[in-house]
């Protein structure tokens, strides 16, 4: 049965959902808009009643809620808060917070969906006696997130606002959360795809943001930024599709502002690139893999946050790239000879078919296996190296996992590891469908993100002795799977349910090579 608890501090009064060992305050503010792409400005107290403002995000009120869309009132924060001693924690209590920031390719993606709520992982945390608090961050996406050109920013609109509405909410979290019984000091990102991608260029940053990182399939490398000449093809994508291109530099810009979202959104093409740039100062360049395998921070690549973010928690998951399948559709027929083409092309003849034999790829290649050929080498590319790099490169504590527990369910993935499926496990919200087994790994998985966000080592650390937590695979027949298995010269081992491949490779062929000729591959060169 749940209630309404009625929360009055410092922001006003808050009224929160009270249910099974937990409170959610949903819709709670952080951050005001002056208009659609707007510097977000921190707010220091409540607007309205959150649970009347934006009831329909209480997931578990509504079996099937609806969501509207608010260009100026989507900033907003779910906080999710463990009962201690039946009651509310006190400002006192200093509980642990962790920040959860969701992926979707910086175009989709709300925490208010179902599957990233986190009432579950959080009254775990109190069943463990490391009560922990919850917060989940909405920010802006897609063109309102991420549109820029020259005629923008002269008008005085910034770059990354997606990425700056974040740092915004982690200066709410740091200021405010004391009142709901967290302690601001001590934060921990936990970010999934292009979230992870978020929490690893808030690195950049020279402003402590959070204490600990959990990077979970996401990286830079794997999702690079875009260049500026990229952001101005956009731009003029965007003024054609919204058919403003008559309009002066000034004119333009105004149009943007007054076009309804509903227009904005429906005639702007998918395929636009709209996700984080590089602007000089939030992302300063490119991430390579030189850069991120080592610790040393370089002045022409500042990376202030190896020093203020204390530990790092990074992994990946057994068939990471099964999130790109749908951008190789038009190819999938005849994509081992595509493939073999492109890296033909993009490489030289001596890498491509080192690259081609070690992943068992040809021009004949039936469609289903050389599919899972070029995933198994995007999932290494694009996830396990940028794991390890990331890693090797940290100077502070760092902890290493490998997820491996198959998905269960009907569909072209059933039995693989797929991307975005450690989430499920994690927020334990899909815990009724697992079998017994896959249960217990999931409450283990969460377990041990619980102990990193309190300030404990889940397992043993990356350095000296190399290794990973491995999760799965979890089947009936062989009971729960769980445990760090060490590396082998550095490199992963079958036991880990990881090959050495792509890491025998980069011995002959650079990684930033490999990296940029799947790149190619990807945008159809």
């Amino acid at each position: 049965m749940t209630k309404i608890f009625k929360y009055v501090g410092s922001l006003g009064e808050i009224h929160g959902v009270q249910g099974d060992d937990v409170i959610q305050f949903s819709g709670v503010k952080y951050a005001s808009l002056a208009n659609r792409f707007a510097k977000s400005e921190l707010l220091g107290h409540n607007v309205g009643n959150s649970c009347d403002m934006e009831f329909s995000i209480i997931q578990h009120s509504l079996p099937k809620p609806e969501f509207s869309i608010s260009e100026l009132g989507g900033l907003h924060l779910n906080i999710t808060v463990p009962l201690v001693d039946n009651e509310m924690p006190r400002p006192e209590t200093k509980l642990p917070v962790f920040v959860f920031i969701h992926g979707g390719a910086f175009a989709m993606g709300s925490n208010a969906w179902p599957q990233y709520s986190q009432a579950r992982l959080v009254k775990l945390s109190a069943e463990l006696g490391k009560p922990v608090i919850g917060v989940g961050i909405n920010y802006r996406l897609g063109v309102l997130g991420f549109l820029t050109s020259a005629e923008l920013r002269a008008e005085g609109y910034e770059s990354n606002n997606g990425l700056r509405d974040q740092m915004t909410a982690l200066r709410w979290i740091k200021k405010n959360i004391g009142g709901f019984g967290g302690d601001g000091e001590n934060v921990t990102v936990i970010g999934e795809s292009a979230g992870s991608v978020s929490g690893m260029h808030l690195l950049h940053s020279p402003e402590p943001l959070f204490k600990r990182l959990v990077g979970m399939s996401g990286s830079p490398l794997m999702l690079p930024p875009l260049s500026p000449p990229v952001t101005e093809f956009a731009y003029a994508a965007v003024i054609q599709a919204l058919e403003l291109s008559h309009l002066s530099s000034a004119g333009r810009v105004e149009a943007l502002l007054k076009v309804p979202i509903k227009t904005l959104l429906e005639k702007i093409p998918p395929m636009v690139p709209l996700m984080p740039v590089i602007d000089g100062t939030l992302i300063p360049g490119l991430s390579t893999f030189a850069q991120i395998s080592s610790e040393a921070i370089e002045s022409a690549f500042p990376l202030p946050g190896k020093l203020w973010c204390e530990a790092l928690m990074v992994g990946d998951c057994q068939l990471d790239a099964t999130i790109i399948t749908p951008m190789l559709e038009p190819r999938l027929t005849n994509i081992g000879g595509f493939f073999t083409s492109s890296l033909t092309s993009y490489l030289t003849s001596s890498q491509a078919a080192k690259i081609l034999s070690a992943y068992s790829i040809t021009p004949s290649t039936p469609d289903a296996p050389a599919l899972r050929a070029i995933l198994r080498f995007a999932t290494d590319i694009g996830f396990l190296a940028p794991t390890i790099s990331l890693a090797n490169g940290w100077p502070g504590a760092a902890y290493v996992y490998h997820f491996n527990e198959p998905n269960p369910w009907d569909g072209p993935w059933k039995g693989e590891a797929s991307h975005i499926l450690d989430v499920a496990f994690l927020f334990q919200n899909f815990s009724e469908f697992l079998e017994e087994e896959q249960k217990e790994s999931a409450r283990t998985f969460a377990a041990d993100f619980i102990h990193f966000v309190n300030g404990k080592a889940p397992w043993q650390e990356w350095a000296p002795g190399k290794g990973a937590k491995v999760y799965g695979p979890s089947v009936a027949d062989e009971g729960v799977k769980c445990q760090w298995i060490a590396y082998a010269d550095d490199r992963p081992t079958v036991e880990s349910g990881r090959e050495s491949t792509i890491l025998q490779l980069a011995e002959e062929i650079p990684l930033d090579e490999m990296a940029a000729a799947w790149g190619a591959f990807l945008q159809l060169r």
